[in-house]
């Protein structure tokens, strides 16, 4: 049986570390954003073996656990964290080995039929975009705060934070009904979020709209575009497919969970 060495990821491993998670940009994405842009809000656990690195466990806020690699190294990596009720980010194969440890009680996204959501990674290029703009879109920024806090029902310092990279909305009057955000961006990838659409402003193509106004300003600066986006949430796939998102065939899965009682008991 092979054996991995866990540890706390020092800056200088960090090469060889981003030299492993550069394999796959899109799948390790939030490391990648998250190690260059908010390092001190996580900690990292690597694992390795005589070869390399082999897999790698995140904690991110104090909160989140993301899992990637090898699934023989999720049981140690699981140990380093003493979180009791994480969110987990995990890859399909991991689940069993999360599941040995941790409980699941509710699924990251409300749309989710069970108690795991799972995430596509779909992806639009230059080659792929169709834009659909038939409506008035306005860029968004610093002093849309509450307007984005309104529409997307967070607080201002989390709107503030969605607007720290790139965004457009549909205005009614001076209500913003329609919002798709880039808030976090590397220098060859950008990642929509906060794509959202008031409930009675609905199905009249606002969501294509602010969707392809912002892919068309990030595919122009030379970066590809992605998104995540719950295998429930048909409605929101159909208006990415429309404009050209293709499905990158990786898969995470998403959920909190709670620590096994006996497990907390062993240790």
């Amino acid at each position: 049986m092979t054996s991995f060495r866990i540890q706390s990821l020092e800056r200088s491993d960090e090469a060889a570390f981003l030299r492993f998670l550069n394999c796959d940009r899109i799948g390790n994405y939030y490391v990648l954003y998250d190690l260059r842009y908010l390092r001190d809000k996580l900690h990292v656990w690597v694992a390795s073996d005589a070869s390399g690195v082999q897999a790698y466990m995140m904690e991110y806020d104090g909160r989140i656990l993301h899992l990637r690699g090898n699934p023989d190294c999720v049981p140690e990596l699981l140990s380093m964290s003493s979180l009791s009720a994480p969110l987990f980010n995990v890859e399909p194969r991991h689940l069993a080995l999360v599941r040995g440890r941790f409980e699941p009680m509710e699924p990251a996204d409300r749309r989710t039929d069970g108690l795991i959501t799972t995430f596509l990674t779909l992806k639009a290029t230059s080659d792929s975009f169709k834009p659909l703009i038939r409506h008035d879109v306005q860029e968004l920024n610093q002093s849309h705060v509450h307007g984005v806090a309104g529409l997307l029902a967070v607080d201002p310092q989390r709107a503030q934070d969605l607007l720290r990279g790139v965004g457009f909305g549909v205005f009614k009057g001076s209500q913003l009904v329609s919002s798709a955000l880039s808030p976090e961006m590397l220098e060859d990838l950008a990642i929509i979020r906060g794509v959202f659409t008031a409930a009675d402003e609905r199905n009249k193509g606002y969501s294509s709209s602010v969707c392809s106004a912002l892919v068309e300003r990030l595919l122009g600066q030379g970066r590809n575009v992605i998104l995540f986006v719950s295998k429930d949430n048909p409605a929101a796939i159909k208006v990415y497919s429309r404009i050209g998102f293709e499905d990158t065939g990786r898969v995470s899965l998403a959920f909190k969970a709670r620590l096994k009682t006996t497990v907390s008991r062993l240790g």
